[in-house]
């Protein structure tokens, strides 16, 4: 089989848990062309499901678009009422324009021209009444954010700190993701996908990482997420220095409420994060054939267990291809 459309096996955080989650899903969501000889429909079946999201999932990814808009203007320039009402008005246009889009599309056959299909209209529910709830959500995540002392840091940062960085989530930047592992032997042939929502750094020795998350909250103000360790490794392989020589924090902030986990990041907080994805990467291989993660082609898809939670799959968007597929296995 052809594997033109393969690549160096890949890590991030949201991968490792899928696999955790479910070794099949993980399957669909990162080697769908895989079933292309297997079996047509499955393929183009498994390829729409891979490009469907829910419409939670649409709400945090419409507010991560909502506050890059707002920083990456507030950058260049202040923002008064009217420009801030422009991007809600930008993106309330979009969540309105591309529902209607998703409810009335043809959901027999794959196009690989549309990425925002709702996993609930291809399932056949009746969600009208969840839109405005949606827009709403969004926005509020907006303004809560806008009267918040955060809003005023965020604009003597960009006065006074010798750089900031704001993601633009609209425009994936995929080689400034990628982490330079080269003098780790073990991950150089991985790919490291990694970008903060917003970065500083406050002077040469001193740096503020945030990355704000919509999802359920972590209650432990104090723990350090694995993937704020994975933003710090890759600042200090950017610019080639040690963590006992810098300051770093970093905090996951979590709308509406503005909660915040995370802290100062410490040496053991490196190691540890090293060490993860040399074990992750050994996890992953398991999965390959040879283990070989430049050729990165699966196994068959029978050597990718199910999750034996009947409450996961209820909810998992590829239920209707993992069905299908059992036919082949």
């Amino acid at each position: 089989m052809a594997n033109n459309y393969n690549h160096t096996l890949t890590w991030s955080t949201t991968r490792i848990t899928v696999l955790e989650y479910c070794n099949k899903k993980y399957y669909f969501n990162y080697y769908p062309h895989s079933l292309r000889s297997l079996n047509e429909e499955v393929w183009l079946t498994a390829l729409l499901l891979k490009n469907l999201k829910s419409t939670d999932m649409r709400v945090g990814e419409k507010t991560h678009h909502l506050l890059s808009d707002y920083l990456r203007a507030l950058k260049k320039w202040p923002q008064d009422a009217e420009a801030i009402q422009a991007h809600k008005d930008r993106v309330i246009n979009e969540m309105r324009t591309e529902f209607e889009i998703s409810k009335t599309r043809d959901y027999t056959a794959y196009d690989r021209d549309r990425k925002f299909w709702l996993s609930e209209h291809y399932y056949g529910e009746n969600i009208d009444d969840k839109l405005e709830e949606a827009i709403q959500k969004v926005v509020h995540n907006l303004d809560v954010f806008l009267e918040s002392d955060r809003n005023q840091k965020v604009q003597h940062y960009f006065t006074t700190a010798k750089t900031v960085y704001v993601e633009n989530p609209r425009e994936k930047d995929f080689e400034g993701m990628k982490l330079n592992l080269y003098t780790i032997p073990e991950l150089r042939a991985v790919n490291v996908m990694a970008a903060p929502d917003f970065g500083v750094v406050i002077s040469d020795n001193k740096y503020l990482i945030i990355d704000r998350k919509t999802g359920q909250e972590k209650m432990d103000s104090d723990w350090v997420s694995e993937q704020l360790k994975i933003y710090a490794l890759k600042m200090l392989l950017k610019s080639n220095i040690k963590i006992e020589n810098v300051e770093i924090e970093a905090y996951e902030v979590y709308l509406p409420s503005l909660h915040q986990i995370g802290g100062k990041i410490e040496k053991a907080d490196i190691d540890h994060i090293v060490e993860k994805l040399k074990e992750d990467v050994e996890y992953q291989k398991q999965f390959l054939e040879d283990g070989d993660i430049i050729k990165n082609q699966p196994l068959a898809p029978s050597h990718f267990a199910r999750t034996n939670s009947a409450k996961k799959c209820a909810s998992c968007t590829f239920r209707k291809v993992c069905e299908d597929l059992k036919a082949f296995e």
